[in-house]
């Protein structure tokens, strides 16, 4: 699998998946890509670093997409420097504490729902559509969600971040539909329990072997959770030659987890 396009943005892409997908890309042959932070600069040099020895050059943007002006300020210096944005990932997420609280539904504060929204949803919406303007020859728009915080409710204090993330998957599907025409395909990527999710990985180490645990134990059909190897690969897929005719589609990258029936036993559903 190679890649004809031959610029990206990835916004997050300083640390966890972002970094990854960047990574990714530059190997299966994207030449200029443009790494996003918001505070994390050394981290961005990091992730620029090892786009480098992967043979592609890079250039660093900073800014909060959580403010629409500054969201469209990112692109358009992306693209500016990198001569124009191929490819457009969204990966980028707010630390935890910014948009977590261990409450019910009913008690997150509008801060952090609107935070949730404001980095996801209206973030797709401002940065993807002007990306799109930069894409004259085709190409390719992805975001991170986490398609079943919008579908469950189960994860209480999800209920900003699952509502954002439906909504971003949402978008996706309009804007599919506007930009086909113009040869630029529009998905989002649903990692499920990941090694290099930046979310997960700032939760107690007691939740993150819990998740293990339950992976491990059958409710994740492939008996492991994800790696950002998994992530990635779906992500340059959908970026290659190969998906140009798939758009508007929320793919789950999850080993099987979202195939389970959580109204039965784990041991009727898959006998020993």
């Amino acid at each position: 699998m190679r890649i004809k396009f031959q610029t990206a943005l990835i916004t997050g892409s300083s640390r966890g998946l972002g970094r990854q997908i960047a990574v990714k890309l530059a190997r299966e042959g994207v030449k200029k890509i443009a790494i996003h932070y918001r505070t994390g600069k050394s981290d961005a040099e990091t992730t620029l670093s090892l786009i480098e020895a992967e043979g592609a050059s890079g250039t660093l943007v900073q800014g909060d997409v959580a403010n629409a002006s500054g969201g469209e300020n990112i692109v358009m210096e992306a693209a500016k420097k990198l001569g124009g944005c191929d490819i457009y990932v969204q990966s980028v997420v707010p630390r935890l504490g910014e948009i977590y609280e261990h409450v019910m539904a009913t008690e997150l504060s509008l801060e952090k729902w609107q935070l949730a929204f404001d980095t996801q949803a209206r973030a797709f919406f401002v940065c993807a559509r002007t990306a799109a303007k930069f894409m004259s020859g085709g190409g390719r728009i992805i975001g991170l969600s986490y398609t079943m915080g919008g579908r469950t409710g189960g994860w209480q204090p999800w209920v900003g971040m699952g509502s954002a993330k439906a909504a971003m998957d949402s978008i996706s599907r309009y804007f599919a539909v506007a930009l086909g025409r113009h040869g630029i395909t529009v998905n989002t990527v649903s990692p499920g329990f990941s090694d290099a999710s930046t979310v997960v990985g700032q939760t107690p180490q007691e939740w993150q072997d819990a998740m293990l645990k339950w992976a491990e134990s059958g409710w994740t059909p492939m008996g492991r959770r994800g790696t950002p190897a998994d992530v990635a690969g779906i992500c340059a897929l959908l970026c290659s030659d190969e998906a140009r005719f798939m758009t508007g589609q929320a793919l789950t990258v999850d080993g099987g987890a979202c195939l389970m029936n959580p109204h039965f036993p784990l041991a009727l559903q898959v006998p020993a």
